[in-house]
């Protein structure tokens, strides 16, 4: 597994950790390293728009959830053409 992935979910994890005890900003602060390492993080982009959204930061928040919807499409798609090129 490539090191940045696998930092970035230790990130994620932490984020999760720490914003379940209620310090969101904490958390905020591991989504952002973990999107950094791994932009196609698409947990992390979801939990960062619920991070936002929980501190009155509408309209980043909204962001952030069309951008982990872009990321859910991209490796979706992504799936799905390599199950086509595995069935040719």
């Amino acid at each position: 597994m490539d090191e940045n992935i696998k930092k970035a979910e230790y990130y994620y994890k932490k984020g999760v950790e720490v914003g379940n005890r209620g310090d969101v900003e904490k958390a905020l602060e591991y989504f952002n390293k973990a999107i950094e390492l791994n932009p196609f993080y698409r947990d992390a982009w979801f939990n960062k728009a619920l991070a936002l959204r929980i501190l009155g930061r509408y309209d980043e928040a909204r962001e952030c959830f069309f951008r982990g919807l872009a990321v859910e499409e991209h490796l979706m798609h992504k799936k799905q053409k390599n199950a086509n090129d595995e069935n040719k």
